[in-house]
């Protein structure tokens, strides 16, 4: 398992009501994501991995 799916992982198992999809662009060294709940979405888009856990986080406060 990589680091994106433990993240994924986790934030399912913490907020599973919360849709999550993450990836990565390995050429361009970038991470994608998207996360909604029921009434909110977000597009996640990173150059490091600590960004993308940053902006998912962030999306994961407003929704709780």
């Amino acid at each position: 398992m990589n680091e994106i799916d433990e993240i994924k992982d986790y934030w399912l198992k913490k907020y599973p009501n919360v849709l999550v999809s993450l990836w990565t662009n390995q050429d361009k060294n970038r991470y994608f994501g998207l996360m909604m709940s029921a009434d909110k979405t977000i597009d996640l888009d990173a150059g490091t991995l600590g960004d993308l856990i940053s902006q998912g986080e962030a999306f994961l406060r407003q929704v709780n």
